[in-house]
């Protein structure tokens, strides 16, 4: 039986959010590399252009992040609990935008509602295995998300569904430098804020 939750997820109090959208420039270099286009020279970079790439747009003008990342963030908290299974759990949960059911993004909140508007951040990243660079991406110190998550019931109950969710909030995140990847900066942490049954 196909059951429906409605959640609000903030921000545990000090885990930012920081997004890093793939921009178009990078795509365009990435294809003429492939399609064996002469190498240009270098453009002089453009911080203000790169952190305004970098944020991920609705068709409404909002600053987002990938439903995906969400979805990812509950199949990973999976190998925390004994009985679940990632394959399965794929199976049997669908997550998408209170907001929209039909986009491929969750729009960014305040913690009052209003449509949240990142901070351009510079941080010193490692490209490749020796390269050091600077990155410009946006930053939303207090944010929140709106999504509703459909689930199998026969395969996991609301209580499993909700640990998954605090356990994918608490050590598993969003977006960069969340908890499970190697720079573990904390950042994209959530927690539950509000949950009500449809």
């Amino acid at each position: 039986m196909i059951k429906k939750i409605e959640l609000i997820l903030r921000n545990i109090a000090g885990a930012r959010l920081v997004v890093h959208n793939f921009s178009e420039k990078a795509k365009k270099e990435i294809r003429d590399k492939q399609q064996k286009k002469v190498k240009k020279a270098k453009e002089e970079r453009n911080p203000k252009a790169e952190f305004l790439e970098a944020r991920y747009i609705d068709g409404k003008g909002r600053e987002c992040v990938p439903i995906t990342a969400f979805k990812k963030s509950i199949v990973t908290a999976a190998t925390a609990f004994d009985d679940m299974k990632k394959v399965a759990l794929r199976q049997s949960i669908f997550v998408y935008s209170t907001d929209n059911p039909a986009a491929d993004l969750l729009p960014i909140e305040t913690w009052s509602g209003k449509a949240a508007i990142g901070m351009m951040r510079e941080d010193a990243v490692t490209i490749g295995i020796n390269t050091r660079g600077l990155s410009y991406r946006p930053e939303y110190q207090e944010w929140q998300l709106r999504v509703t998550v459909e689930y199998n019931s026969r395969m996991l109950s609301e209580e499993q569904l909700l640990a998954l969710v605090t356990q994918a909030g608490w050590g598993v995140g969003i977006c960069e430098g969340r908890p499970e990847k190697t720079s573990a900066l904390g950042w994209g942490r959530y927690e539950i804020h509000d949950s009500k049954p449809l």
